[in-house]
């Protein structure tokens, strides 16, 4: 496991995140591509048909912009400012809410809070084949939105900040973050 060194510390990758793309259970679209959710967030995009849905206005949800899921997913699927009618919200328990509630919405955030509402498959814009997120996608580097989720420390690790991080990364501590609903990172 590669550990690096920044001018803040020590950076210690602990788990991977499959950024999922939330829709309602009713929602008959099952794949978009990455252009297709820069699209639609950007407001390019604004109704479901142009998706392969009914004739209706999107939703979207969005995390709130000191979020890193916010950044995240704007400098890697949305690539512009997210469209005026993104509805921020304060947590992504509170995107998966929204979602729940609303068949045209669709919203976006950690695969860990995924509950109660469908997972869209996402493909590349070079690739027709989509995907979930899953560990073995994510292991395989096919699901496109994957990010490390990280461990910040202000010098390298010792004494008992250093068990706990090795405890973090052995078979033990990855069955946890996958317990929890993330993917490990080994």
């Amino acid at each position: 496991m590669q550990k690096l060194i920044t001018l803040l510390g020590v950076e210690i990758p602990c788990a991977n995140d499959g950024i999922t793309v939330y829709m309602h259970e009713s929602n008959p679209v099952k794949e978009l591509s990455l252009k297709q959710l820069s699209d639609i967030y950007t407001a390019r995009i604004t109704n479901r048909k142009e998706v392969g849905g009914p004739d209706a206005k999107i939703t979207l949800y969005g995390r709130e912009n000191s979020s890193g899921t916010y950044v995240f997913f704007k400098e890697n699927v949305v690539k512009a400012d997210y469209a005026a009618s993104c509805q921020t919200l304060p947590g992504t328990a509170a995107v998966v809410n929204a979602v729940k509630k609303d068949k045209f919405g669709i919203g976006y955030g950690g695969a860990a809070y995924a509950e109660g509402v469908k997972h869209c498959m996402v493909k590349r814009d070079d690739n027709n084949t989509a995907y979930h997120p899953t560990e073995e996608n994510i292991a395989k580097n096919l699901y496109s939105i994957t990010r490390y989720l990280y461990m910040y420390m202000r010098n390298r690790p010792t004494g008992d900040v250093k068990k706990f991080v090795d405890w973090a990364l052995s078979s033990e501590g990855q069955k946890v973050v996958a317990g929890v609903g993330y993917f490990p990172v080994r």
